[in-house]
């Protein structure tokens, strides 16, 4: 089975918003093993959807369309189909009755201009959208099968989980497709593809880099469940024992849970001192939840008058080093552990940019420190790209650099 997705809307062409509904759909698809032939984004006018819609059907069996199912003037997508299949559209009295129920539990009087998203395409299968006013369609034709989405990423998700992807699966029938995604950090991806030069004939290898480390995506095709569930198994046994210590995750894991996880196995705390990333380790480490069992707090100690007062860095020491220097961000870690009486003391100080930099310390340096009961000690970085890059990146760091301390993997410690 072949599928192409069209999705519609100025803001989206114009870069006001940024797609996220095409990777869902594409990615849930191929997990179907159902191809994705093509994605397009195109603007809310009548003639572009027609020519799109036309030309998909020719080759593709089925066409899933996002946007433009809203009840104002330019929400056109509903009737540009109806018309493409010469369909009437008639008020469906269950579906204003959904849509008057939704703004009745908000307390909100319905507009009127809401009913229109209550006109239904003559043989159209309608889509329950739980999360608001506009339902997905279905048409089934002799030619092919077009899907209607709404363009709001949560109700899209809904409804393609809830009723799409079902419709689909006993459609496509074939072979499974399983994926796993490996997430890796503090090796480059030319260094991964070397490591994995061996493997990769075994399995589908796609590198995912970004700029807070590389992903690997391992795909794998099966008759069965059992037997794609095995396959995929085995390809990622291999792929993790030969990136060893660079691996941390998969899936939905993600460092920061891979931290707490560890911390609370260990039953240790956390606290931490911010320089450069102003809080965003702090940020990161509590976006998991349950984090307050070991994460105690921190300072943001921007200003050296903070590095003064709070961690008890030496003014002599800030003149002879700087306060982005390795020797600062020991002191700035122990100053930390030992305020908040936390078992493991982390710190972060460097140049963010774009200002800052000297010719000895550019844009990107960045030392972090690590102390616990039994020693500290910091590392150097020098980070590439803008601000807002340099601090994930730092922040990503300093968490693989606790990671690695909490395993008793350390490397290239000072």
């Amino acid at each position: 089975m072949k599928t192409e997705i069209i999705v519609i809307g100025n803001e989206v062409l114009l870069g006001c918003v940024t797609d996220i509904n095409a990777a869902f759909i594409a990615s849930e698809l191929t997990k179907l093993g159902i191809e994705v032939g093509k994605t397009v984004i195109i603007p809310d006018e009548e003639k572009v959807i027609l020519q799109s819609l036309k030309s998909g059907l020719e080759r593709a069996d089925a066409i899933i369309i996002t946007g433009g199912l809203g009840p104002t003037h330019d929400d056109i997508t509903k009737k540009t189909v109806s018309a493409f299949l010469k369909r009437r559209l008639v008020l469906n009295d269950k579906v204003l009755l959904d849509i008057q129920t939704h703004f009745a539990k908000k307390g909100i009087r319905m507009p009127h201009v809401n009913t229109s998203q209550a006109l239904i395409p003559q043989g159209a299968m309608i889509l329950d959208n739980p999360l608001g006013t506009a339902p997905g369609l279905l048409f089934e034709e002799e030619f092919g099968i077009i899907i209607l989405l709404p363009g709001v990423p949560t109700e899209m998700k809904t409804i393609f989980t809830q009723a799409v992807k079902p419709y689909l699966k006993d459609k496509a029938g074939g072979n499974v497709i399983l994926s796993q995604t490996i997430h890796t950090t503090g090796i480059t991806e030319s260094e991964l593809y070397e490591k994995l030069q061996s493997i990769q004939k075994t399995g589908n290898i796609a590198f995912l880099p970004h700029f807070t480390g590389v992903d690997i995506r391992i795909t794998v095709e099966a008759d069965t469940m059992e037997n794609g569930r095995n396959k995929l198994t085995k390809v990622s046994s291999l792929l993790i024992d030969k990136i060893d210590d660079y691996y941390y995750g998969s899936d939905d894991e993600t460092l920061e849970r891979v931290i707490g996880i560890l911390l609370s196995m260990r039953r240790k705390t956390l606290a931490v001192a911010e320089s450069c990333t102003a809080g965003l380790f702090m940020k990161t480490i509590t976006n998991v939840p349950g984090s307050s069992l070991y994460f105690l707090g921190g300072v943001v100690s921007y200003s050296n008058v903070a590095k003064k007062k709070l961690l008890k860095v030496k003014e002599k020491l800030l003149k002879q080093k700087g306060a982005v220097s390795r020797e600062v961000a020991k002191v700035m870690a122990d100053g930390v552990r030992s305020l908040m009486k936390a078992d493991y003391g982390i710190s972060i100080t460097g140049i963010a940019g774009p200002g800052g930099a000297t010719e000895d310390k550019p844009v990107g340096l960045v030392c972090i420190g690590i102390s616990d009961d039994k020693s500290t000690y910091s590392k150097k970085f020098n980070f590439p790209g803008i601000r807002d890059s340099i601090r994930k990146q730092a922040v990503q760091a300093a968490l693989d650099l606790l990671r690695r301390r909490l395993l008793g993997i350390e490397k290239d410690s000072e």
